[in-house]
């Protein structure tokens, strides 16, 4: 996985015609960490995926996976088509739960979470603004902190928030967390 990752950055930035350094000014880290990540030396935190994302013009679900999969405005994906998404701490897996990420209003994704699992490095995450994010325990339980304020959810519990806010996640528990998590639009 992480290779697919260093590959894609490479990729995506030689396309864009952007050198280490630009990408590096682009995604507020240093030319070195570019390049130690590209040679997979290193393996970058969540928020670093959603930065050189950003600065690359690309969703993050496009350095994991191809979600291109289908054709058209299909409303129906099977189970054994969804695409994964392996998380650079190996402690998260997320399925896409439709087709064609690209064309849709919202993003739907099926998380896996292991314990130990997290979102991000303390700082946490935020999207656009204008986005907003809605989670759902399915299984397991979740540490939750918004905008400083920290809530833990249980299974069947669910949180609706502006996904502008700083925000960020963890399993802290002792077993397996499955969580479907659904941001509009789409910010992967």
């Amino acid at each position: 996985m992480r290779r697919r990752i260093q590959e894609a950055i490479r990729r995506y930035r030689k396309q864009r015609g952007l050198t280490l350094r630009q990408l590096s000014e682009k995604a507020g880290c240093t030319q070195s960490y570019i390049s130690q990540l590209e040679k997979g030396r290193t393996v970058p935190s969540l928020s670093m995926v959603g930065r050189i994302a950003a600065a690359l013009d690309i969703k993050v679900v496009d350095l994991f996976s191809d979600v291109s999969n289908g054709e058209g405005n299909n409303c129906s994906l099977r189970r054994a088509d969804r695409k994964k998404i392996e998380y650079p701490d190996g402690k998260v897996s997320s399925q896409v739960l439709v087709t064609r990420v690209s064309t849709k209003r919202m993003e739907p994704l099926l998380s896996i979470i292991e314990p130990g699992g997290t979102s991000d490095t303390a700082e946490g995450m935020c999207h656009p603004t204008g986005t907003e994010e809605f989670v759902l325990v399915l299984r397991g339980r979740l540490d939750f902190q918004i905008n400083g304020k920290r809530m833990l959810l249980h299974e069947g519990d669910t949180l609706y928030f502006d996904g502008n806010l700083p925000h960020r996640w963890m399993n802290n528990g002792s077993e397996i967390a499955e969580v479907l998590f659904v941001f509009t639009p789409p910010t992967w």
